[in-house]
């Protein structure tokens, strides 16, 4: 469906694509000229379309549009041609593309987002003029930086990819009042490809990523007037991608969480997993079917956990032929293998990949929360990836030397780190003070002690003579000893294991004192009495440790959060969600193919109108591609 216009004109050429004169009506641009002689808005009035760049949804069309000076813009024009179209419909379309115009106007200036010129009518429908985007979808890009057959990319590709998204998500929180995109997925994210082209840029560890379509796009404080918000955000966001808030209207408050850049991180995650596995967390194909309803994609979200991603090394069939397909990670695995004694084995460069690989599903998990709370902010996120991308060579060093792994855990806002810090300070005060104490109480019972008389049963008779203190210093040390040494072979800063070798040890030194004869019933009791706190004070400093330990709370919050069941992809969640299995066949689960020139939000136009369709039909269609 082309542009025409009374007295359109053909530019013929040889290999040039048919063009289609249009013109602008009623200007109005972003920015205007300080000094402006009318040269500015008559850039933009005269365009030529190029019909075999449309790309259409049910209510708007995209398509690319050039100057007469040469210049390609993108061109978004909403059809109000729809046969049994209502004025109060029609009304509701212009608002929602007012809207999305005006929410793209705050980002228009942002780098990583279309920029805007402006808005007029073409033949009386509402047009927006913007950036044209040479490139393609991140869903084309995946399929060409796969490295297995799945659709799966090198760990460290996706976590570049994902550390860039994430820097757009947080330059959405530099607008006054912030802004939620609420539709992040492959289709909304593109690879600008106009300068670098997409090897180059995989080659060089940074993608020139762009956000488009923000019809679904909110103000964080502000009430929302897009199709989403008025309709239901179940017809308003990708559903692979959503997270739970935007799939059902059934929760309190959901307005306001929807307006929270929380819903921006679990999509943007969502498709971090969908480049690292070939496929998102959930395989909704299932809650598709109608006898279950749009209520089922929420259900499965809240009420089941994603299955824990494999990534492209851990599911490879043939190290080799993966590891040929990123030469990055190739050279960097050879490198460090060189510097080894022993060549490893396929097998343990295997064990030493995945391991790295592992380190992102800490960072991932956090952020596919189904509670907004529990989500970290995008820049936290952004950093947590940088960081993965920057040691990722490092730990691949590291884990074939069987080193501890530089981690890329999720940083914490300045709240928590407060709390941090105040439990570090709680642990090395405890600690402190139980470590003098326990010092302290030992040498003087030792000085005590030292060449004291005393006797002691040995084997070939009794022991009489001065008792060393070293000896007696021993004795009280032992429980602390045993302690300090099963914390260290277990690893762990638990309680249970240093407090159950501490009462060995002070089980041994109890029976060690009472063997012993002293000359006074006094010293026996003083030495008794120094080992009951020599044994106290150092099982203080390991409930201090256990306590307020960074990684003793992450486990006790582990511990305490709700445990889900975990829902393998493509297995039918009816039985864990007490749903009964539709009987009929299943849509085939994977991640939704696309076709080589598809945009990012609209599929090719048909050569002639649509059949008519009634309001309702519309409507549904308007949330699903406006909105």
């Amino acid at each position: 469906m082309g542009l025409a216009v009374s007295g359109a004109v053909e530019v013929a050429g040889a290999a040039a694509p048919r063009l289609r004169l249009v013109r602008l009506e009623g200007f109005c641009p972003v920015a205007r000229p300080a000094q402006d002689d009318g040269r500015y808005e008559r850039r933009f009035t005269t365009l030529f379309v190029d019909e075999a760049s449309c790309r259409s949804g049910g209510v708007a069309e995209v398509m690319r549009v050039q100057s007469p000076m040469g210049e390609q813009f993108a061109l978004k024009r909403l059809r109000l041609s729809q046969p049994g179209l209502s004025e109060g419909t029609e009304q509701l379309l212009r608002d929602a593309f007012d809207a999305e115009f005006d929410t793209h106007q705050r980002l228009s200036e942002l780098k990583g987002f279309p920029r805007l010129y402006g808005r007029a009518t073409v033949e009386g429908c509402p047009v927006i003029l913007m950036e044209w985007i040479e490139g393609i979808t991140l869903q084309q890009a995946a399929r060409q930086l796969a490295v297995d057959d799945e659709g799966r990319l090198s760990p460290l590709t996706a976590a570049r990819l994902g550390r860039d998204l994430f820097e757009l998500l947080a330059r959405m929180s530099y607008v006054e009042g912030g802004l939620a995109h609420r539709d992040v997925s492959l289709r909304n994210v593109m690879v600008d490809t106009s300068r670098v082209p997409l090897a180059d840029q995989a080659e060089e560890g940074a993608f020139e990523l762009r956000l488009v379509d923000f019809g679904s796009a909110a103000i964080w404080e502000e009430g929302d007037s897009s199709l989403t918000g008025r309709y239901g955000g179940a017809r308003g966001a990708t559903a692979d991608f959503a997270p739970p808030e935007m799939l059902t209207d059934d929760v309190a408050e959901v307005a306001q969480l929807r307006h929270s850049p929380a819903v921006d991180v679990y999509a943007a995650a969502s498709v971090v997993y969908a480049l690292l596995e070939g496929h998102p967390p959930y395989d909704l194909s299932f809650a598709a079917r109608e006898q279950q309803g749009q209520r089922s994609a929420y259900r499965i979200k809240t009420e089941l956990a994603f299955a824990p991603f494999e990534g492209a090394h851990a599911a490879a069939a043939d190290m080799a032929a993966v590891l040929a397909r990123e030469p990055e990670v190739a050279v960097a695995v050879g490198q460090e293998a060189a510097a080894l004694e022993a060549a490893p084995s396929s097998g343990k460069v295997r064990t030493a990949l995945c391991a790295v690989d592992q380190l992102l599903e800490q960072p991932i998990s956090r952020c596919l929360a189904p509670q907004q709370p529990l989500r970290p902010s995008a820049a936290a996120m952004r950093d947590a990836l940088g960081r993965s991308c920057d040691s990722y060579r490092q730990n691949i060093g590291r884990a074939l030397r069987g080193q501890p792994l530089v981690e890329c855990a999720i940083g914490q806002d300045e709240r928590s780190r407060r709390v941090a810090r105040r439990r570090r300070l709680s642990r090395g005060l405890v600690t402190a003070v139980s470590a003098a104490v326990l010092l302290a109480v030992t040498a003087s019972a030792a000085l005590l002690a030292n060449g004291m008389p005393a006797a002691f049963p040995a084997p070939s008779g009794q022991w009489e003579g001065p008792m060393p203190g070293a000896a007696v210093a021993a004795v009280l040390l032992l429980p602390a000893a045993a302690g300090l040494l099963a914390r260290a072979v277990s690893g762990k800063r638990g309680l249970a294991g240093p407090l159950l070798a501490a009462l060995g040890g002070l089980a041994v030194s109890a029976v060690l004192t009472a063997l012993v004869q002293w000359p006074s019933a006094a010293v026996a009791g003083a030495l008794w009495a120094a080992l009951a706190v020599a044994a106290a004070a150092p099982l203080c400093g390991f409930a201090a440790t256990a306590l307020f330990s960074p990684e003793a709370a992450a486990e006790r919050a582990a511990e305490a959060a709700p445990k889900r069941p975990v829902l393998a992809w493509g297995a039918d969640p009816a039985p864990m969600l007490g749903l009964e299995a539709p009987a009929a066949a299943l849509p085939e689960a994977g991640l939704p193919e696309a076709a080589a020139d598809e945009s990012p939000t609209y599929e090719p136009d048909p050569d002639s109108d649509p059949a008519p369709r009634s309001e309702e039909v519309l409507i549904a269609e308007v949330c699903e591609e406006t909105a």
